[in-house]
């Protein structure tokens, strides 16, 4: 039976030969697909808005970015189903069909569109940058060694590489010894990456639901 959260799958034995590790890696690479329009997006509204709010028709925008989080939250608890089982519950209450203004004047006065907004500014920001960065620093040494190999033979010629572009490598022997750590590396990629994947996972349950 799958497990249910990141954490949980963490502390099994099987961690390593199932798909955990994968969508570890899916979650925190997916979150540029919302990061960067979300940044976009908002930098956008403050600046047209701030520029227009003089003549008041920049309020509307300033308004419409508070409420930027409800579409970036809806979206984090989808991708939350990447490494959690079960559907993150929207913490919204419904809201009768009486127009957008009354529509907005609610969700103005939930605090989830707040925690919503706070989670929206830090993940455009701050979050998705430092898991894409998480993910690179981590992955690179140990695949930029196991393909030390495929670069001896490709680009070397069978007569040097640099591998990593930091240590010269003239032999085979030489080579598939460094893509043997890369391997040997690989586990503690996994479980690093894990472990971060879980901890983003928890604390957008925490803002977001």
């Amino acid at each position: 039976m799958a497990k249910t959260t990141m954490w949980q799958a963490l502390g099994g034995r099987t961690f390593l030969l199932s798909s955990a590790p994968w969508r570890s890696v899916a979650y925190l690479l997916s979150g540029c697909l919302v990061g960067v329009p979300a940044l976009a997006a908002l930098a956008a509204g403050l600046a047209v808005g701030g520029a227009l709010s003089v003549a008041l028709i920049g309020l509307p925008l300033l308004a419409a970015v508070a409420l930027a989080g409800l579409p970036v939250g809806a979206v984090e608890r989808r991708r939350l189903r990447i490494v959690e089982r079960g559907a993150a519950a929207s913490p919204h209450l419904p809201v009768p069909d009486e127009g957008v203004r009354k529509w907005a004047l609610a969700r103005f006065r939930e605090r989830a569109t707040w925690r919503e907004l706070l989670y929206t500014l830090l993940f455009a920001t701050v979050l998705w940058p430092l898991d894409l960065l998480a993910v690179v620093f981590a992955l690179t040494l140990p695949v930029g060694l196991l393909a030390t190999p495929v670069m001896l033979a490709t680009t070397g010629h069978g007569t040097y590489t640099m591998a990593l572009k930091e240590w010269m490598v003239t032999s085979y022997p030489h080579a598939f010894a460094l893509a043997l750590l890369g391997l040997l590396l690989l586990p503690a990629a996994a479980y690093t990456l894990g472990a971060l994947a879980g901890v983003r996972a928890w604390w957008a349950r925490q803002l977001l639901t």
